[in-house]
């Protein structure tokens, strides 16, 4: 990657302000904080140079494993006030502490069939931990006029879901659309994307119990899509790479720095392991915990004959090491999420 260009540093900006307030607990309120934290930031947050709010959202789901409630994905769009037609869907990446989510959107590597608008030479599958986030996130709505405490005001687009919000942008004027995310949601944002895009003109998808309905949006084929994504984990199979090449490939820019190993899921798997040598490398454990998954990755794409391959437009960069980083772990993280706010000129994700 070159010098970032104004619609990646935006995208940038976008995707890391999903994570302000994610160490929040669990309440009634904790979106509405969440929306003020956000609503906050805006004027003065980097890149954005004080052309957006918020028009829906956010959305916030949270997973609920014995009676302990986390955060998890959460979701707003926003509209540029210099070009009022451009609207930037941003959709956040895991919650650190949220093992639910790391475990059902993170590392479910079995696949899932991918349902299409188009014959495809062949069948496109995603990673059920993509098709689990996707769901989630097309089916949480802000919360609705009755739900909102005392002392806030309703978010915009409560109750609506995020197709039947989209679908009143699309009435009549054309649609700058662009998704975006960070991490997971570097893997939710271009399966966004192309499920919105299949779906304009209200194209009918075949039934899948993996889905919930799809509303009906975009009917004059008005919006045009696009997809800024971020440090995303593989998201499918080579025929999903291919079939999203096909309707959104020349929209797509997928950012990603190279010594992050988050990108490296699932199609590049082999290359983990050897990522920071000969500098760092793995602990036995870590050794045997990647060995593990890689073992499981093997079944799971022997099961049905398909291979996790990237998406394309590969946008990479290679951010340095920290020399004051001597774990394998804990350069992953510094790579995962430090090196791209250092790189998109942006402030800690923790201090939003």
């Amino acid at each position: 990657m070159n010098t970032p260009t104004t619609k990646e540093l935006i995208n940038a900006s976008m995707a890391f302000l999903t994570y302000a307030g994610e160490s929040l607990a669990i309440s009634a309120t904790t979106v509405f904080q969440i929306a003020e934290r956000i609503n906050k930031a805006l004027p003065a947050y980097p890149n954005l140079n004080d052309d957006w709010q918020i028009v829906w959202g956010p959305a916030l789901y949270s997973s609920d494993v014995v009676d302990d409630k986390k955060q998890a994905n959460l979701t707003f769009i926003a509209q540029s006030h210099s070009m009022p037609s451009s609207y930037i869907v941003a959709t956040r990446g895991t919650v650190s502490n949220d093992f639910w989510e790391w475990f059902t959107e993170d590392l479910a590597v079995n696949f899932t069939l991918w349902p299409t608008s188009l014959n495809t030479d062949a069948t496109p599958y995603i990673s059920a931990a993509t098709a689990n986030g996707l769901r989630v996130v097309l089916n949480t709505t802000p919360p609705s006029v009755a739900q909102t405490p005392k002392g806030f005001s309703p978010l915009p687009g409560a109750g609506q879901n995020l197709a039947e919000f989209l679908a009143t942008l699309t009435d009549q004027k054309t649609t700058e659309l662009c998704f975006t995310g960070h991490s997971l949601g570097g893997a939710i944002a271009p399966a966004l994307a192309l499920w919105f895009k299949q779906t304009q003109g209200n194209a009918q998808l075949p039934n899948n119990p993996i889905f919930f309905p799809m509303p009906s949006w975009d009917s004059n084929n008005v919006a045009n899509i696009s997809c800024v994504s971020l440090a995303g984990a593989t998201p499918g199979d080579k025929a999903f790479s291919s079939y999203f090449d096909t309707l959104l490939g020349e929209s797509y820019d997928r950012i990603y720095n190279t010594h992050d190993v988050v990108p490296h899921a699932f199609a590049e798997f082999d290359q983990m392991a050897g990522l920071y040598e000969p500098t760092i490398g793995m602990t036995f454990a870590e050794k045997a915990a990647l060995d593990a998954m890689k073992l499981r990755l093997k079944e799971e794409q022997h099961k049905i004959n398909a291979v996790y391959t990237n998406l394309p437009n590969a946008n990479p960069f290679t951010y340095p090491l920290d020399t004051t980083k001597n774990s394998y772990a804990g350069q992953a993280l510094y790579q995962h999420i430090t090196a791209y706010e250092l790189a998109f000129n942006l402030p800690a994700s923790t201090g939003v």
